[in-house]
């Protein structure tokens, strides 16, 4: 998994590096997550955990602004709940998108499809050395929107949806050793304000996700509702290039 990140990352860094009109602009932010709103519903029983991970985003404008690539990535080790404090316990998040984007007025707002990832991992309880996990990827679509309200003040907001119409896959999980599929959708969103001073930033908000399955044999033992939320405050360091 992590050799995965780690190709697709230098493949995101080579994409949003690749020569582009001279008037395009490069934004990333370095952000931490408080998660303190994590919690597994399993059936009816919410089983709160804490997460609290570290972030990365890059987005670079293309064709005078038209387009855009975005990048975004967070991680964070889990613990807590039914997780205890189960060592080598990790949630991963990332997705990969293309902006078709509009100006209107001090607004910029795009549509956006790509394609997304999440995970949750542990150590697997049956047997010592060998990975619990539940994974889904697939397509997703999404919109964003960046308001100016005042000079170098700014609001943000971001909802996507997917990945829809693939599996989860299970192996090793907490209900069922065996390995399986789930039907799965993932919600995500934020909304933020953010000041700039040159070419340097910061950015404070609300970021949640929503990771809802449609089946649940393997994740829940059929119970239902089956999902995993994680929400919290958020705060990024953001810095803007050509």
């Amino acid at each position: 998994m992590r050799r995965s990140f780690l190709a697709l990352a230098v493949v995101t860094v080579l994409i949003l590096a690749a020569s582009v009109p001279a008037s395009a602009a490069t934004w990333i932010q370095l952000r931490y997550w408080g998660t303190s709103n994590d919690v597994l519903h399993f059936g009816v029983f919410p089983f709160p955990f804490t997460t609290n991970p570290a972030g990365l985003s890059i987005r670079r404008d293309l064709m005078n602004g038209m387009w855009a690539l975005s990048f975004n990535f967070d991680t964070g080790a889990a613990s807590g709940g039914f997780l205890g404090s189960t060592p080598d316990s990790y949630n991963r998040f990332w997705n990969l998108n293309l902006h078709r984007q509009w100006a209107v007025g001090t607004a910029m707002f795009s549509l956006y499809g790509g394609w997304g990832s999440v995970a949750v991992v542990l150590p697997n309880l049956w047997a010592t050395g060998v990975e619990a996990a539940i994974r889904q990827s697939g397509l997703r679509v999404g919109t964003d929107v960046k308001v100016m309200v005042a000079p170098n003040w700014y609001l943000v907001g971001d909802f996507g949806y997917g990945p829809f119409g693939s599996n989860a896959q299970t192996n090793n999980w907490l209900a069922n050793p065996a390995a399986g599929t789930e039907t799965a959708t993932l919600y995500d969103w934020h909304v933020g304000v953010g000041r700039s001073w040159g070419t340097w930033g910061l950015e404070a908000g609300w970021r949640g996700m929503h990771w809802v399955f449609t089946t649940t044999t393997t994740v829940c033992g059929g119970l239902t509702p089956c999902d995993f939320d994680w929400g919290g405050w958020y705060a990024g360091l953001n810095f803007t290039g050509p």
